[in-house]
């Protein structure tokens, strides 16, 4: 094993005060569905990717679609005997979205990634496609990359399942609409994430596309037309902004830039979280501790970070319908507990969530107790950590922290830039 291949990144954060106002990336789920929508436009400059670093997951999308336009636009292949190769590196947003845009447009793909993410679901698409015209060919059984894709894509009736990943829908979705007839997508049971299906239907309004929602699903119109006069802008990124507005909620003077009032973006419901933790923190006139149970079907993503401000909360939270968040880059439900527990939280995991035993916040207080814990190669848990070391009693060391590139690769700098100190490590096993 070579000298780099030892190394691990790993980071201190020190507790101190976060004072200023910063901007965030542009939303990841909104930069992924409008390059799609532009790449079957033919230009994938119809997506304004912004002036800020571009995260690994959006690299990994662009770099797909650069490869698999040149591939279709420059037809003297044989697609079915000549797959492009396509690395979605960790990004299952890629990859998900890719698989049914391949299968629309003919081109034989062999589909490879890194990290978790061939280990993460996507058999599902075998029983969408049967009979529709397209072959996928997975390693074994349990492990979907590298995937072969092959075929063309038949428009007609598909039966999505709406509790493993609302991503299967929003691929179909943007697919189905330059096919050869209309489509029908129907659920076999109920959608979760549905915020990011809207999501995606707003965004290939935006492209010119329309689809109607029926009682069973879907009802999408074939021999449809992306198109768009000028670059889509999309709005900064609520799953990002969440790490800044528990910092705030923790006492840290911190404000979040160019957040719009209203968002189709489903973790903008941090805002309405964090005012339930905020009506929780008086006494109860019994004497016990108040409850808040939160249902985490809808809004993943923010569960990890929401956790950090609820265990700084006197309540017990009840977090449940996130059993989803085990099949992410790391299993999250047991990684939000771990780091909690070694920050000094009292937190325990369930099947499909979390109870956390919060308490109360003494303003300039610590919250939490100097530890060291894992990211787990997980981004959102290098950022649950660091938000928790601003207010802890000590420094917290936090290993593998460049997992923060695959979401928001400059987090560590804005968090410099409010007068957050680090120090980064470089360690040998």
């Amino acid at each position: 094993m070579s000298e780099i291949e030892t190394i691990h990144h790993n980071i201190v954060v020190y507790p101190g005060q976060l004072n200023g106002e910063l901007t965030i990336p542009l939303s990841k789920s909104l930069l992924h569905r409008s390059l799609i929508c532009s790449a079957l436009s033919g230009d994938l400059a119809l997506t304004d990717l912004g002036k800020g670093v571009l995260s690994d997951d959006i690299h990994a999308t662009v770099s797909c679609l650069e490869t698999l336009i040149e591939k279709y636009t420059n037809q003297t292949h044989d697609f079915d005997h000549e797959p492009v190769r396509l690395d979605c590196k960790e990004s299952g947003s890629t990859l998900r979205f890719l698989v049914p845009f391949c299968a629309a447009l003919g081109i034989a793909a062999s589909m490879v990634g890194s990290g978790r993410l061939p280990d993460r679901p996507l058999s599902e698409y075998s029983q969408i496609f049967a009979g529709k015209g397209v072959r996928l060919e997975f390693p074994t059984i349990g492990r979907y990359l590298p995937l072969l894709v092959s075929g063309r894509l038949k428009s007609g009736k598909f039966k999505v399942p709406g509790n493993i990943s609302s991503q299967y829908v929003s691929g179909l979705l943007m697919v189905l609409p330059i096919l050869d007839g209309d489509s029908d997508i129907e659920l076999s049971s109920p959608l979760e994430s549905e915020p990011y299906v809207e999501m995606t239907r707003d965004i290939m309004r935006e492209f010119g596309i329309v689809t109607e929602k029926t009682k069973a699903g879907f009802h999408v119109r074939g021999n449809q037309k992306y198109h768009r006069d000028d670059p889509y802008k999309s709005e900064p990124d609520f799953s990002q902004a969440a790490f800044w507005m528990v910092a705030e909620y923790l006492g840290q003077k911190v404000k979040v830039l160019d957040l719009p009032e209203v968002s189709s973006q489903g973790d903008c419901e941090i805002r309405n979280l964090l005012d339930k933790l905020r009506g929780k923190s008086g006494s109860s006139p019994f004497g016990e501790m108040p409850m808040l149970s939160v249902d985490a079907s809808q809004i993943p993503d923010l569960i990890p970070i929401f956790a950090v401000a609820a265990a700084a909360t006197p309540c017990v939270t009840r977090i449940t319908h996130a059993e989803r968040l085990r099949l992410k880059e790391c299993d999250r439900l047991m990684a939000t507990r771990e780091i909690l527990t070694m920050l000094g939280a009292a937190i325990s995991e369930t099947t499909d969530g979390l109870i956390i035993f919060g308490k109360a916040r003494v303003p300039g207080q610590p919250v939490f107790k100097s530890c060291e814990v894992s990211s787990f190669h997980d981004h959102r848990m290098v950022m649950v950590a660091a938000i928790a070391a601003s207010c802890a009693n000590g420094p917290v060391q936090i290993t593998d922290y460049r997992a923060v590139d695959k979401s928001y690769p400059e987090f560590f700098k804005s968090y410099r830039m409010l007068g957050g100190k680090t120090d980064e490590l470089d360690v040998g096993e």
